[in-house]
């Protein structure tokens, strides 16, 4: 899992049909919370998993990648098929 801090939303006209219904969120991945830091930071399109319209640029979040970004967004040992690299698993409220 990484830090990151979300700063906007990728829109699309058209999208596989697992992600029908799911927000794609644009993340910078950053240890720090300074800004400065967040400039040379990779970003990451991670699915919104708990936003329900809350999530807003700005927000602390946890990202889950791989196995782990499936299993956030379905849990078992069945997930396979699940369409995920990365997920957004939590709000940071807190450092």
């Amino acid at each position: 899992m990484k830090r990151g801090i979300l700063v906007g939303e990728v829109w699309a006209s058209r999208k596989v049909e697992q992600l029908m219904g799911r927000s794609l969120k644009l993340v910078v991945e950053t240890a720090s919370a300074d800004a400065d830091a967040a400039l040379y930071a990779p970003l990451t399109v991670a699915i919104d998993t708990i936003g329900g319209g809350t999530s807003q640029p700005g927000q602390k979040v946890l990202l889950a990648f791989g196995s782990g970004a499936r299993n956030v967004i379905e849990p078992g040992p069945h997930n396979r098929a699940v369409l995920a690299d990365a997920a957004i698993a939590l709000f940071v409220d807190g450092e």
